[in-house]
């Protein structure tokens, strides 16, 4: 296959933040992300990116009562109470027009209304996979409230995207069983692999934006036993301005990194949130158009193409299916591409 960029928005308003902010320190991030997206999917159309948005399940619902009969009973325990979701659920408002920082059916609307935008889900109620209580039951369980609300509203899920990128295979499993057919996982470099410690993680990573200390990030997609794992390459960062004399490198540092997709037939993914670019919107507008028109370039002298995660693992699975008929190897490993 070709070349591919691949690009998916974590759609989570205020969900993702409980346990970072308070809403007062980031609201102003997340109503202009709010307005942010439908420049993005004017932009989107004129390039002809296909994208997944991965929407939290409590996005979906009109209101507080839409709500109610999706809740699942298996909720998560998690040690550490400021990451559980349900417990903000009576004090944020009962509808989008009172709560648009925790309300969103008429962005998932929008959002469906235009050309190869493909909504998935962020689980149920933006559920850590990795975090110290919880366990895979409730998890299953969340996500089984994710696809029945979706699928209520007229949407059929099939791609995922956990929160934060926490996978573990126990959890992939879940996801597997309930008929997803792709997902993506973390960043695989050194960075993730081997520092342990989040504050210095979180450097490493804002350094790598704009030196090259983990290389290309391009990947080939994983099979693995009926599921399509779509590494995250990059997650575009917003511009900072303490750092605004950088930008050139991030954007060159990003364009670099297509390129070798579209030489080496691999994929680039790159991924943000809506409110990563709530402020300083029309600047951060300018360099994700600046990296569309790269593509565009890119699509013309190398065959680049843009898939969405549920396009792309249909694309993928046609393909291995037909290899294998050619070659006899349907009983073989099925770990293997």
């Amino acid at each position: 296959m070709a070349g591919t960029l691949m690009v998916s928005l974590d759609l989570e308003l205020f969900w993702g933040m409980l346990d970072v902010c308070s809403l007062e320190a980031y609201q102003e991030n997340v109503l202009g992300g709010r307005r942010a997206i439908p420049e993005l999917l004017k932009l989107f159309r004129k390039y002809d990116i296909h994208a997944t948005w991965a929407a939290v399940g409590f996005l979906f619902a009109e209101d507080y009562e839409d709500l109610q009969p999706f809740l699942p009973k298996e909720r998560p325990t998690y040690d550490n109470g400021q990451l559980d979701a349900y417990a903000y659920l009576e004090t944020v408002g009962k509808n989008e027009k009172e709560a648009p920082c925790f309300y969103g059916a008429s962005l998932i609307r929008e959002i469906s209304q235009y050309p190869h935008q493909e909504i998935g889900t962020h689980t149920f109620s933006h559920y850590y996979c990795r975090e110290a209580g919880q366990t895979v039951e409730q998890f299953a369980s969340d996500l089984e409230a994710a696809k029945a609300i979706a699928n209520a509203h007229g949407y059929a899920l099939t791609s995922v995207i956990l929160p934060r990128n926490q996978c573990e295979e126990e959890y992939t499993e879940v996801i597997r069983s309930l008929g997803f057919t792709a997902y993506r996982d973390e960043e695989n470099d050194w960075i993730h692999r081997r520092v342990k410690n989040r504050i210095l993680m979180r450097g490493f990573r804002l350094l790598d934006a704009y030196l090259p200390l983990t290389g290309h990030g391009c990947h080939a997609a994983k099979w693995e036993k009926g599921l399509w794992n779509f590494t995250g390459s990059r997650l575009y960062r917003p511009i900072l301005k303490p750092l605004q004399f950088l930008e050139g490198l991030r954007i060159h540092r990003i364009k670099r990194q297509m390129r070798y997709a579209a030489e080496h037939d691999l994929m680039y993914h790159l991924w943000w949130h809506p409110h990563n670019i709530g402020t300083m919107t029309q600047q951060n507008l300018a360099q994700l158009e600046e990296l569309f028109r790269y593509f565009t370039r890119l699509k013309e002298t190398y065959g680049m193409q843009s898939m969405n995660m549920a396009e792309a693992a249909e694309a993928m699975s046609q393909t291995r299916e037909t290899i294998h008929k050619k070659y006899g190897l349907q009983n073989r490993d099925e770990n293997k591409g």
